[in-house]
C-alpha cells in the first residue's frame, strides 16, 4: 500500500521541485562576469534606536505623557528611533506646578519636542504651592506658575528652607521672636510677589512690644544687618505676614520703642494755711509729673495776685515730685496763686490786739495806787469843797 502511494507522489514531488528551479532561471537576467548579486543589493540595515528616560521631582507632584502616553510609576523608559522627536508635556498634581524640565532638556516650555539623538535623560520638575518649615512655623505661599532664578538669572529647580542656626547679630533696638529660617539659595529671585505667613507665641513678644508693631524682616548678607518688610499682623491668629521678591534669612522682629520724651505736668496744688495773719508763712505745693521716661528740666512760677513771686526749676527723669513754695502777706486781704496754670487763693486777715499781761506785784501796785487816788478823792475833795465854801 505504502508503495503504491510513493509511486503516485514521486512523480508530482519532483514537478513541484523543479518548476520553481526552471521559473527562476527563465526570469533572471544575464549576470556579468565578476559581479555578486548579494553585494548589489545588500539587505537594509536594521533600525538605530535610542532610549528615553523621563522621571518627575518630587515624586507624586506630578506625571508626564511621554508620545501620547501617561505612566503610573517614574522614572518611565521608552525606546524611539535615533533622529525622531519625542513630545513631552507635564501635568501638575493637586497642590503642586510645574516650574522646568533638566537633564538632557532644560528651560520651561510646556508642552515641547525634544530631538533624540542619543540616550536621553529627563526630569520634570514641580513646585509645591505652598512651601512649610520642619516646626510648622514659616509658610512660603507661591502664586501658580512663579519663576525662581538664581543669581545669574538662571531658572531654579529647587529650594531650600531650614531653621537657620548661625549666631546673627541682632537688629539693633529690637528683638527677634522665635527664630530665624533661611530661604535659599540666598540671592535667588521671584517672578512676582511671594507670601510668607510665619506664626509667633505671644508669650515670648518683649512686655513693652504691642503686637501689632511685630514685623517680618530680613538679613542683608551684604550690608551684614536686618531689614524690616512691611507687614500685617493677625492678632488673633499670631501670625506675620509680608510680601518677599528673593531669597534670605527671614524671621519676626520686634521693635523696641524708643524712650518716650520728657511730658510734665503739674497738679494738685496745695495752700496752707488756707487763712494767715500778716507775716505767718504760707505753704504753696504742687505735684510735678514727668510721663516720659528721658530725664529733662521743667520751672515752675508761682505768681501772687498776677506778679511774680518765684521762680523755681527741677530735673525729673520720669516719675513725680511735690515743689514747695513758702511765702507771706504783708497786708491783710485775700491773695491769688497761680503755678503754672494752677490756681487757688490765701487770706490774710488783720493782726489781733493782744492784752498787756503784768507781773502780779506790779498789778497790786497798780491797783493799790488807783485805790489810794480814789480814797483821796472821797474824803479829800469834798473837804475842799466844803472850806471854799464857807468863805
Amino acid at each position: 500500500m505504502n508503495v503504491k502511494l510513493l509511486k503516485i507522489a514521486l512523480p508530482w514531488l519532483i514537478l513541484a521541485l523543479v518548476l520553481p528551479v526552471l521559473a527562476l532561471a527563465l526570469t533572471a537576467g544575464p549576470v556579468e562576469a565578476g559581479c555578486s548579486c548579494q553585494e548589489d543589493n545588500p539587505p537594509p540595515p536594521p533600525p538605530v534606536t535610542k532610549t528615553v528616560r523621563v522621571d518627575v521631582s518630587p515624586h507624586g507632584a506630578g506625571d508626564v505623557v511621554v508620545e501620547g502616553r501617561l505612566s503610573y510609576s517614574y522614572p518611565v523608559t521608552r525606546t524611539v528611533a535615533i533622529g525622531e522627536n519625542v513630545y513631552l508635556e507635564a501635568f501638575p498634581a493637586d497642590g503642586y506646578y510645574f516650574v522646568g524640565w533638566s537633564g538632557d532638556l532644560t528651560g520651561n516650555e510646556n508642552p515641547t519636542e525634544v530631538r533624540i539623538d542619543d540616550d536621553t535623560t529627563i526630569t520634570a520638575h514641580f513646585f509645591p504651592e505652598e512651601i512649610v518649615s520642619e516646626d510648622n512655623i514659616l509658610h512660603l505661599v507661591f502664586p501658580a506658575g512663579t519663576v525662581v532664578r538664581d543669581r545669574d538669572g538662571e531658572p531654579l529647580i529647587g529650594l531650600e528652607l531650614s531653621i537657620n542656626d548661625t549666631a546673627l547679630p541682632p537688629p539693633p533696638e529690637a528683638d527677634i521672636v522665635g527664630l530665624p529660617y533661611d530661604l535659599g539659595p540666598h540671592g535667588a529671585t521671584f517672578d512676582q510677589p511671594v507670601t510668607i505667613n510665619c506664626s509667633y507665641d505671644p508669650d515670648a513678644v518683649p512686655p513693652d512690644v504691642a503686637e501689632e508693631d511685630l514685623v517680618m524682616g530680613y538679613y542683608d548678607d551684604e550690608a551684614a544687618q536686618w531689614l524690616v518688610l512691611p507687614s500685617v499682623v493677625d492678632i488673633a491668629s499670631h501670625t506675620v505676614t509680608t510680601l518677599v521678591d528673593h531669597l534670605s534669612t527671614f524671621t519676626i522682629i520686634a521693635p523696641i520703642p524708643p524712650p518716650l520724651p520728657a511730658a510734665f505736668t503739674p497738679s494738685s496744688l496745695s495752700i496752707y494755711p488756707p487763712e494767715a495773719d500778716i507775716g505767718e508763712t504760707v505753704i504753696i505745693s504742687v505735684l510735678v509729673t514727668n510721663t516720659g521716661e528721658l530725664e529733662a528740666s521743667y520751672s515752675l512760677t508761682l505768681e501772687l495776685n498776677g506778679m511774680i513771686a518765684e521762680t523755681r526749676e527741677i530735673t525729673l527723669a520720669g516719675g513725680s515730685r511735690t515743689v514747695s513754695f513758702s511765702t507771706s502777706g504783708d497786708e491783710a486781704g485775700t491773695y491769688s496763686v497761680d503755678v503754672n496754670g494752677l490756681e487757688g487763693s490765701f487770706t490774710v486777715r488783720e493782726a489781733p490786739i493782744l492784752p498787756i499781761v503784768l507781773p502780779s506785784a506790779v498789778m497790786w501796785t497798780i491797783l493799790g495806787l488807783v485805790m489810794a487816788a480814789l480814797v483821796v478823792s472821797a474824803v479829800i475833795l469834798p473837804a475842799v469843797l466844803m472850806r471854799k465854801t464857807f468863805r
